[in-house]
């Protein structure tokens, strides 16, 4: 068989290898949740309520008449899209059906990621990666706001790629920068990713400083044209111009103070307690005041904030169950009011904790070592002088570092991990066809050198 030959047969396998498999990924993600109708608590039921609110009245608003800030627009507004297109009694299954595309389309991108870098092969591992990973599956059924981020993170990654392996352009830079912007507006611990953009870039060719500092600023101008809609829409309505939420203060408070463990707790009596009647002023004065006793306490125990600093980095390395209590398993918890359970009711889930939880441990194992294989394959490019491997190296590893390093400063859970799981997976699917390329030639060198 000719090179060419193989060559069109591959792609023509792609074509069809590829809808094929993001169609039963989305399949399953419709089929999961309609078998496990999760119920949405905490800031899932948030979520949901402020995309209530969007699709009735047109207001991005928690409790009607009260407006605020304290949850990014970004996730309500695309719920609100699905819930529009569904009479009222069908919001939660529509909002549901909306995360599943938003789970194909985060495959599709992440496919179309690894095609762009190494291929056909890594570009369909990718993607049955993305389609039938337990946790990600399990996300259509939580109304989550990492349903939203996931595929902007990996148009964000596919972006920073191209210019990682040498694609200079200003317009790819101002690309990045609405990229960041939205996932901004997603979760605001995105608005830092133009150091992820930079990293890459550092470690590629050696770049002419005044051109980085070019893109940087048209993607710093781009990013914050995207979230200054966002930022006068809070000077108007709560009377504060910003960019990001204003629930960074009451993080880092629950993070960081006497009572902290890493988990999040209770955490408004021991605010009151160090400011007594600050619940009386209102939403921003308790973020600015949790801010500023955070700050204060890590000033005054350093060595106590490092250590909590690093548990939660070990948390979120460690709690690969959270999806699970929060779609399958999770008791009494509020909002609302009075608590509720995630999956109320009987379910055969219910009995086997255990399992769920050895699926979910095995999986995210099995994708750390996938992506480590992937990661080893770029290393070994970059010693035999690839620069473009050496700067995706580096890329690929600052964003999956990015989330659970920028977010160990507050409390914590498994969610924190999902973002570096996402970024991951295009490794994952790099070493996975790495690995298959390698088994075929052992087992017919001849044939497989003529493919």
């Amino acid at each position: 068989m000719t090179a060419a030959k193989a060559g069109l047969e591959g792609e023509r396998s792609h074509r069809w290898r590829l809808p094929a498999i993001l169609l039963a990924g989305l399949l399953l993600r419709l089929a999961v949740f309609a078998w496990i109708p999760t119920q949405p608590v905490s800031d899932f039921l948030g979520y949901f309520l402020r995309a209530q609110s969007l699709a009735l009245v047109g207001r991005d608003e928690l409790r009607r008449g009260e407006p605020d800030a304290s949850h990014p627009p970004g996730y309500p507004i695309a719920l609100s899209i699905a819930l529009r297109a569904a009479p009222a009694s069908h919001g939660l299954t529509a909002a549901k059906a909306g995360n599943a595309v938003l789970g194909l389309f985060a495959a599709l991108v992440g496919a179309l990621l690894a095609r762009d870098l190494w291929g056909d092969r890594a570009s369909l591992w990718t993607a049955a990666i993305f389609s039938f990973f337990p946790r990600s599956i399990l996300m259509a059924d939580l109304i989550a706001s990492e349903n939203l981020f996931s595929p902007l993170w990996l148009l964000f990654l596919l972006l920073a790629a191209r210019r990682w392996t040498g694609s200079r352009s200003l317009r790819l830079a101002a690309a990045a920068g609405i990229a960041i912007g939205l996932l901004t507006l997603t979760r605001s611990v995105a608005y830092f990713l133009p150091l992820v953009w930079l990293a890459g870039v550092a470690a590629g060719r050696r770049p002419r400083p005044g051109r980085v500092v070019a893109e940087l600023l048209i993607l710093l101008a781009a990013e914050h044209a995207v979230l200054l809609p966002w930022a006068a829409r809070n000077a108007r309505v709560i009377g504060r111009f910003t960019f990001l939420s204003t629930a960074g203060g009451a993080g880092l408070f629950i993070g960081n103070n006497p009572r902290a463990t890493g988990d999040w707790y209770d955490w408004q009596p021991d605010l009151e307690r160090l400011r007594p009647g600050i619940g009386a002023r209102g939403p921003l004065a308790v973020d600015d005041a949790a801010r500023e006793e955070a700050v204060r306490w890590i000033r005054a125990n350093p060595g106590r904030a490092a250590s909590l600093y690093v548990r939660n980095l070990r948390i979120v390395a460690t709690d690969d169950a959270f999806v699970a209590g929060m779609a399958i398993f999770g008791e009494g918890i509020s909002p609302p009011y009075p608590p509720a359970d995630v999956l109320p009711g009987i379910h055969p889930l219910k009995s086997h904790r255990q399992a769920v939880s050895i699926l979910l441990r095995g999986a995210g194992i099995a994708l750390a070592l996938a992506a480590f294989g992937g990661f080893l394959v770029l290393v070994a490019g970059a010693r035999r002088g690839s620069i473009a491997d050496r700067a995706l190296a580096a890329g690929f590893a600052a964003a999956a570092l990015y989330v659970p390093v920028v977010s160990a400063a507050i409390a914590v859970n498994g969610r924190y991990r999902w973002p570096a799981e996402d970024a991951i997976m295009p490794l994952a699917g790099l070493g996975l066809a790495w690995l298959a390329k390698s088994r075929r030639l052992r087992s017919d060198p001849a044939g497989a050198a003529t493919r």
